[in-house]
Formats: structure tokens, sequence, C-alpha cells
């Protein structure tokens, strides 16, 4: 079953049109810890120093201090444009995480540091913005409903089947009010079954509020009201569901921020452990003190220069990447990076600190940077 161009032209213009808007980068967060001499001598974890000898048989030196990366998509389909990945670009951006090993993690075990990954491996989150036709669409065959392996869902998953060691996964940051054409992956017979589909195979369905408001123009009510009925309307669909996570439209943060992450409208309350901005940079990673789950940074996928290939060329070149040692119970960098730890977590986790210094290590590597 193919769409037409005029249909096609119908869902996408006008969210081209919004999406234009989105030009504005987010300003780089930063968090301070409470980095007292106390909260390091009442802990019982005793730093561990390892010597890079003990590396030399492997092809990788920890590093998870270094930097992740959240992809961030908007529309998905032809041709190729700013806010727009074709389906043959975004299957070339896994194949290029994968090739390079990179590790597929939710958006949830980013934001609060709960992460598995294998040795040797860098975690990244997948994330959708605006619920648009070409993310999520079902296709009539032979009188069954398919998901088209032409869309992101589509995609994601047959990438996943051809790669078991590789458990994508993603979270869609929908909106359940816009026009109807546009609104939850623009299928309305479907609404219903494509959120369940979501839930049931462990994709994340974020708060992008009720019809992408720009929350610095709002009052605080009016701020609770787009993020509080953004809940109360997918609870229509989905009557367990809470939000986790949230994505500011055009990046923009409320008047009062404390709102982005709990509040409630007309008895409907929210609650949100991470909040996401507009890219272009990388995080720093979930174990740094400058770490904030309520700013994270996300990079979007495109041809413009700030893309996730230039990125990853650049974490490769400065060894700036987050590397995994493969133990979700230790937290092993470099000697040199021992300042950018939050010490809280040495209540956590056991610290391993590496006597070895990377050739370059560019602390907060989100420059623009040429292609390799």
């Amino acid at each position: 079953m193919k769409i037409s161009f005029l249909r096609y032209s119908a869902f996408t213009l006008p969210l081209l049109i919004l999406l234009s808007s989105c030009f504005k980068t987010s300003k780089l967060v930063t968090t301070s810890s409470i980095d007292t001499v106390k909260e390091i001598s009442d802990t019982k974890n005793e730093d561990k120093n390892t010597p890079a000898e003990n590396f030399k048989n492997k092809d990788f030196i920890p590093n998870e201090l270094g930097r992740v990366m959240v992809l961030e998509y908007h529309l998905i389909g032809s041709p190729e444009a700013r806010w727009r990945r074709t389906p043959e670009n975004l299957k070339k951006d896994l194949q290029l995480l994968y090739d390079h090993n990179y590790y597929p993690v939710s958006v949830h075990a980013i934001a609060s540091g709960e992460l598995n990954v294998p040795a040797g491996k860098t975690p990244f989150a997948l994330t959708f913005d605006d619920s648009s036709a070409g993310q999520f669409r079902y296709l009539e065959m032979n009188g069954k409903l398919v998901i088209d392996p032409e869309c992101a869902v589509g995609i994601v998953e047959n990438f996943k089947k051809a790669h078991p060691d590789f458990p994508l996964t993603a979270t869609f940051y929908v909106l359940p009010a816009v026009k109807p054409t546009l609104r939850l992956f623009a299928q309305p017979e479907y609404k219903k079954q494509k959120l369940e589909w979501l839930q049931k195979n462990g994709y994340e369905i974020g708060n992008h509020t009720w019809f992408h408001a720009q929350l610095s123009k709002l009052s605080d009510e009016e701020a609770q009201k787009h993020l509080g009925m953004f809940v109360k309307e997918m609870r229509t669909y989905l009557p367990d569901y809470e939000p986790k996570s949230l994505a500011l439209p055009l990046g923009m943060h409320a008047k009062n921020r404390a709102l982005e992450v709990s509040g409630e409208f007309e008895g409907t309350h929210y609650k949100h452990e991470s909040v996401m901005l507009v890219g272009s940079a990388t995080s720093v990673s979930p174990y740094s003190k400058r770490f904030d789950a309520l700013a994270i940074q996300r990079v979007q996928g495109g041809e413009h220069q700030e893309n996730p290939e230039n990125f990853m060329n650049s974490q490769i070149k400065h060894q700036t990447r987050f590397v995994s040692d493969g133990n979700p119970e230790t937290i092993t960098a470099p000697e040199a990076l021992k300042e950018e730890l939050n010490v809280q977590l040495i209540k956590k986790y056991k610290i391993n600190w590496i006597k070895t210094l990377p050739e370059r290590h560019e602390k907060d590597s989100t420059s623009i940077i040429a292609k390799h």
C-alpha cells in the first residue's frame, strides 16, 4: 500500500513549519556537586587504583566519565531535510553506531545512571519527537495490519532482529492534541493500538506537552495545564500511563522550571525524572558532577554539521566517549578525571581509577566539528 505524494505532503508540511522554529539550540546546563571531605570520608567505599597495564590485552580502556549521545529525530521520510531523515539514512545511522561499539539503552537508564552495558561499549539512547506519520505507520497487507518496514519503528525492529546483540529501544515524545493528520502517528483509527504496542514492546512514551506548547511563554497555571492534559488524554488510551520523561518543545524551559518536573491540573498529576533539551550537543556522563537529568542534551540526526557521525568521530579521536567496564556496580575511569566524579555516587558504586591519561581528553567537546 503506497501513500500518495499529496497525502504525504498533507502530513508533513504542517510539521515542517512547526519544526522550522526549532533552530535555537539549548544552552549547556551544568550542575555542581556538594564536594565535601565529609561525604568522602563517611563512606566505606575506598578508591582503587588500577594500572593501565591491566587492560593491555584488551582493545579498550574503560572511561565511564566520558560523554554519551542521546539521539534526536523528527520526521522520517523523503527527501532528506534539516528536520527529516530518510529511512535509508536512519538505517545507516544505526549501522554506524553498531559498527563502532555503541550500545542502545533507554532514556531512563541514562537519566538514572542505571547502566548495564557490555565491557568496551558506549551507551546511547534513541529518541523521536512529535509522533509524525513516518515514525510509526501501519499498512494493510492481505487483510492484515503490518508495521511499515520503512517507518522508524519498522526500521528499529528489523535492525534489532538482524542484530540480536544490539537490543534497540527508543523513547517517543508524542503529541496527543495537534491536528488529526499529525496526532499520535497520524492514523487516527490506530492511535490506541499503536500506543499499546509501544508500551507492550518495551518502548518509552514521553511527554511533549498537549500540543507542542512553548512552555517559556506560558503562566505557571497554563504550563501545568499543557503537561497535565497530556497525561489525562494519554490515559484514555493507556489507563495506567505515568510519564517518566519530558522533551521540551523548541528546547525552551518553563518560566518556573520546577513545574517541568512535577505539577497537576484538575486532579491529574505528573512527575518526570528527566527533561530533554533540543540538540546539538553530547551529554556528560550520568556519573559526572555536572550531569543534570533535568536538562539532558541531545544530538540531532541529519546531514548538518553537529550530527551523530561527527560527534562520534570527535569522541574517538579525542578519547572522550564513555566506555563501559562491563560491571554495573562499579565506575571505572582514568585517574586524571577524578575531579569530574559526582562524589555522592561513592556511596553507591565501587570506584576504580586507572593510572593513565588519554592523549587528549576534552571534558566539554561540544563545539562544532568538521567531518573526518
